[in-house]
């Protein structure tokens, strides 16, 4: 890795094809222009300051083992928007940063199949739910039929910050009957990646940023990726590491193939690579979240989170062993397992000027975990000159 980091210095990502799977040549770099710093502030109209857009991807984990978090996702999600909107970080009634002046919501999942291999629990085999917005959960009660890829919230509208946060809540609880094959990174990419990117997908299919999700991604807003889930990312470059019957993969275990395999998957940087080229010209307006199976007391700063720890190390349970050890358990509340892959995309992308932070899913309360996404989202926010 030291030496592919040397031939592939952050900065210069997009141009580090072939060691993290993408195709083609690297386009050249837009001239990015003046970098903006900061927002005047017009004389006139101390009040007219351009208000920040906000573009939110909730990839949620929609395997069997889900429930409880999901559960919490949704009942975090009012105050969550509502301090966006009102720049009232704590909600305490005081205004902490410029209000959100337009909110995009989208929630995809984490099933991407298994490359045409049939595998119990993977319904559609070949590409899942393949990285396109969820619509809104009908089989909950009061949530209605909204087919429409993503969600928007305009401050001063018709919709108040409730309701708004209700119909969200109808996305995010996407359901436990997932693959549990979860393949988080690349569902996430696919769902905004454009079709004209060089980046390729299973069966050399192109990313929905401009075709089913056309419209979520805006060239000026803050781009925030949330991902949530209780394992860690299984996006499989050899499509045969799905084949129960494969000669090369057969002696692991079905359930430990991901963990055991590494060279299996794809390489980090096709997700560091990829997000940034969506905010190359300012990837401090690139916020990526984990909200995983990191132990409670590492929450919040990502310079606390070492892939040294002990407990964030893929050890095989020796009293199960078709699984790893737990790295967060609490009782009634379910267990999670290292998401080593997760972390290290997040720390790549912080080394490339992005915004990051790892909370701990082994939480019922998941409200200190979207106060932390919320911080980020503020630190990425431009501020008002001076």
């Amino acid at each position: 890795m030291l030496r592919f980091l040397l031939l592939c210095p952050a900065l210069a990502l997009i141009g580090c094809y072939e060691d993290h799977g993408l195709r083609g040549a690297a386009p050249e770099a837009p001239d990015a222009g003046p970098a903006v710093d900061c927002v005047e502030v017009p004389a006139e109209d101390p009040e007219a300051v351009r208000p920040e857009k906000v573009d939110l991807l909730l990839m949620v984990d929609n395997s069997n083992s889900m429930d409880e978090e999901q559960d919490s996702l949704a009942r975090s999600l009012p105050g969550f928007v509502r301090a966006l909107v009102s720049g009232d970080a704590d909600l305490d009634g005081r205004v902490d940063f410029a209000p959100v002046g337009s909110l995009h919501v989208a929630v995809v999942n984490s099933d991407m199949g298994t490359g045409a291999h049939e595998v119990p629990t993977c319904e559609d085999a070949r590409f899942g739910d393949d990285g396109v917005m969820r619509p809104a959960n009908t089989a909950l009660d009061g949530c209605a039929p909204d087919d429409a890829p993503f969600l928007t919230f305009e401050p001063g509208g018709d919709e108040s910050v409730d309701a708004f946060a209700a119909r969200a809540a109808c996305r995010t609880t996407v359901g436990t009957g997932g693959c549990g094959f979860e393949q988080q990174l690349e569902a996430a990419l696919k769902a905004v990646t454009p079709s004209t990117s060089p980046i390729r997908f299973f069966g050399d299919s192109v990313g929905h940023g401009d075709g089913a999700n056309a419209g979520f991604l805006r060239d000026d807003s803050i781009l925030a990726v949330v991902v949530v889930t209780d394992e860690d990312d299984c996006s499989a470059r050899d499509p045969a590491l799905f084949d129960r019957d494969s000669f090369t993969y057969r002696d692991t275990d079905l359930n430990l193939r991901c963990n055991l395999h590494r060279d299996a998957l794809y390489g980090v940087w096709r997700y560091v690579a990829g997000l940034i080229s969506l905010r190359e010209r300012e990837p401090g307006r690139l916020v990526y979240a984990t909200i995983a199976g990191i132990p409670s007391d590492l929450s919040g700063e990502p310079e606390a989170v070492s892939l040294l720890d002990l407990r964030l190390e893929e050890r095989v349970d020796p009293d199960m062993r078709n699984r790893l050890l737990p790295s967060c358990d609490v009782t009634g509340r379910g267990q999670a397992f290292p998401p080593r892959r997760l972390l290290e995309v997040g720390q790549r992308l912080r080394e490339a000027g992005a915004r990051t932070t790892h909370i701990s899913i082994c939480q019922e309360d998941f409200s200190p975990a979207v106060a932390l996404v919320l911080e980020e989202i503020r630190a990425a926010a431009r501020p008002v000159c001076e």
